[in-house]
């Protein structure tokens, strides 16, 4: 009777199993046919070429390093830090100032001139005694490269999109050119509290308006349509994204990290050793953080 049923039925469960064998082989076939083309380069990485690069140092000077390509930036300038004794080393495009991520490879610096800069701070000896000075200091060093972090995406994607897709521009980069100005309004506002410091009278929620809250609760509305359309153009494989891998090139942020600046928390605090000296900080995230901490400070000083 099993003999009988297994004969009845088997050419159709070898029919069904056949069927299935043959989409899972397409399903695989297709993502053979779909492995990136980082992948294949490693199985046949290319052949070393030298190339130079064009730099200028810690005291302005112009140098041309040699390098083999693959091979990455950081190794390049590596001699020239220890040569100037860089103590915290920034390395910047020329032109457009967008920070140069040392993980890559020295050939996309092809035509660019890199910025060697130690971005180490000078800080008052008045901090030595006063924490709130000291914290204000350091959130106007974080909050200066945050604003030059915003203010690279004109010269690096903006620019160039403006002429021939305004459309992305307006939604892609129009945020980050009005969060830049109202930063750039906060280190003027820091920079003159520290010139004319009076510990006395001094209040942190001076520095932050409710005009500079409601810039961000702004951004973060228009993020959201700004991620939208970088998710479509990612899912349509718009020739868009080609344009912004080149412009991006030897960078470190990509439009979509760009845009993830601002909204990036950092654990803001008015020690030295953990207060932030990223160009992800902003005051936005730390302004909060920062107010408690100085009227702490402030009231166990009264105490």
């Amino acid at each position: 009777m099993e003999f009988g049923s297994y004969r009845s039925t088997g050419p159709r469960v070898r029919v069904r199993r056949r069927g299935e064998l043959g989409r899972r082989l397409t399903r695989r076939l297709s993502l053979v046919a779909k492995v990136p083309a980082a992948i294949l380069q490693r199985a046949n990485p290319p052949e070393p070429r030298a190339v130079e690069i064009t730099a200028i140092a810690p005291d302005k000077t112009q140098l041309t390093l040699p390098a083999v390509s693959p091979g990455p930036v950081s190794s390049v300038v590596a001699s020239v830090l220890l040569k100037f004794r860089v103590c915290r080393p920034r390395l910047l495009l020329a032109g457009s100032r967008a920070e140069v991520d040392p993980a890559a490879d020295v050939a996309l610096l092809h035509g660019d001139v890199l910025l060697i800069e130690d971005s180490a701070r000078q800080f008052n000896p008045i901090g030595d005694t006063d924490r709130r000075y000291r914290a204000t200091e350091k959130l106007l060093h974080a909050e200066d490269e945050f604003r030059e972090a915003l203010c690279s995406a004109r010269e690096l994607y903006a620019r160039h999109l403006a002429r021939n897709h305004p459309e992305f521009h307006d939604v892609l980069f129009q945020p980050l050119a009005n969060l830049a100005i109202v930063s750039a309004e906060l280190c003027r506002r820091l920079q003159g509290t520290l010139e004319s410091w009076d510990a006395e009278n001094f209040k942190p929620g001076d520095l932050f308006p409710p005009s500079f809250w409601e810039a961000y609760w702004e951004y973060l509305e228009r993020y959201g349509t700004a991620r939208r359309t970088l998710d479509q153009l990612q899912a349509a494989e718009d020739p868009l994204l080609h344009f912004f891998r080149l412009r991006q090139a030897a960078a470190r942020h990509s439009p979509s990290s760009l845009l993830l600046l601002p909204l990036i928390s950092e654990n803001l605090d008015t020690g030295n050793s953990n207060f932030p000296d990223c160009t992800s900080c902003s005051a936005s995230h730390g302004a909060q953080k920062l107010d408690t901490q100085l009227q702490t400070m402030s009231r166990s000083r009264s105490v």
